[in-house]
């Protein structure tokens, strides 16, 4: 596993939890927008997928910031979900 790889699950496990831990939160105000964090961190909430991510690569870097849809249940991660276990994605 390269560190580039290993930095990007620390970075997506942060933001993974921050949402679950304030999902019924930003359930109830912004069902539908997109969350956009970075270490742990809400930033922002948009409408548009493409400003939310722009935002995200200038602001972080590409593969340092991860976006959500509030309320949307998750797509399969693939192999990377076996090093996200201990965390719920739901």
């Amino acid at each position: 596993m390269t560190k580039a790889f290993e930095a990007g699950l620390v970075e997506l496990r942060k933001n993974i939890e921050a949402y679950q831990a304030m999902k019924e939160d930003l359930v109830r105000e912004h069902l539908g927008r997109l969350a956009l964090f970075h270490d742990g961190d809400l930033i922002a909430t948009y409408n548009d997928h493409g400003d939310a991510y722009d935002i995200g690569c200038e602001k972080f870097g590409l593969g340092n910031f991860s976006l959500k849809r509030i309320g949307e249940q998750p797509a399969s991660l693939g192999a990377a979900t076996l090093y996200l276990e201990p965390v719920s994605l739901g």
